[in-house]
């Protein structure tokens, strides 16, 4: 069995394979529609691994469901719209920096207390962050008034993200995955009917399809890992795990989009990798 803080290090991941895919998405299409749109993927993969992942929810726990959901629909659409905006390897780093401050209080204002070692990890996350935020100036970079607007939904973004997290934790180990396909249903039924009240087509274009597909099958899949991992080990310690998932779009956006890193960005994911070590021994 793949151990927690493993699982918690597998979410991480392909969150942030899922934010690349999503923020590649909303470069074509509308952000809310993209997060509406991934929904088919999302919803696939989970029907998929349902019997994979047995147990019986209770009506708290759709009703948790139920408000991850109506987080995730707004927290997608913010987060897809500021990785659309870029640059990528500003927009990530900051609304998991966010995102990540929202589950940590609540988590020890329920009473959880990590080791030391822990503790240090949970720190080199948050100083990992910022230093993934720090991009440079001239050719090859954004304006500055251009990223101070990035910012901005970013910072959104993270502050509805983190209650996302929250509310997919207490969700109850036996309940299986049927609150994530209700999170998911409310998600896509919350976007749906204002795209529809609007008279717009729930299609996004063509382009954008295929990207958005697999965010959503990759952000299903990071879910899934989420709730496994937050009942194995404490929400403070995956949470900051959780929040290291810009390495990976940072690293993608580099490598596919050719956005130019700084030094500090260059750091930033050395110490995020030890972020990672510290929370995993402690």
């Amino acid at each position: 069995m793949i151990p927690p803080y493993g699982t918690g290090a597998a979410s991480s991941l392909l969150w942030g394979s899922a934010d690349f895919l999503g923020g590649v998405a909303a470069k074509r299409a509308p952000a809310p529609l993209v997060a509406c749109f991934s929904g088919v993927g999302a919803l696939a993969l989970l029907f998929v691994a349902m019997p994979l992942v047995p147990g019986v929810a209770t009506g708290a726990d759709l009703l948790w469901g139920a408000a991850a959901g109506a987080c995730g629909a707004a927290g997608a659409s913010l987060m897809y719209r500021s990785l659309a905006r870029g640059p990528m390897s500003l927009a990530s780093p900051v609304f998991s920096l966010v995102g990540l401050c929202v589950p940590v209080l609540f988590g020890l204002a329920a009473g959880e207390r990590p080791s030391a070692l822990a503790w240090a990890g949970v720190a080199l996350a948050g100083l990992a962050i910022p230093l993934l935020a720090m991009t440079g100036e001239g050719p090859g970079h954004y304006p500055r008034a251009h990223v101070r607007r990035t910012l901005m939904v970013a910072l959104a973004a993270g502050l509805v993200i983190g209650w996302f997290l929250v509310f997919v934790a207490r969700i109850g180990g036996s309940a299986g995955l049927m609150p994530l396909v209700v999170a998911r249903g409310a998600a896509m039924g919350l976007l749906g009917a204002w795209y529809l009240a609007r008279g717009q087509s729930l299609l996004p274009s063509a382009a954008a399809r295929t990207p958005a597909v697999a965010a959503g099958v990759l952000d299903s899949a990071a879910n899934v890992a989420f709730l496994v991992a937050v009942h194995g080990a404490p929400l403070v310690l995956i949470s900051a795990l959780v929040s290291l998932a810009p390495a990976a779009t940072v690293l993608a956006a580099r490598l596919t989009l050719g956005e130019r890193w700084t030094m500090a960005q260059a750091v930033g994911l050395i110490v995020a990798l030890a972020a990672g070590v510290c929370i995993s021994l402690g």
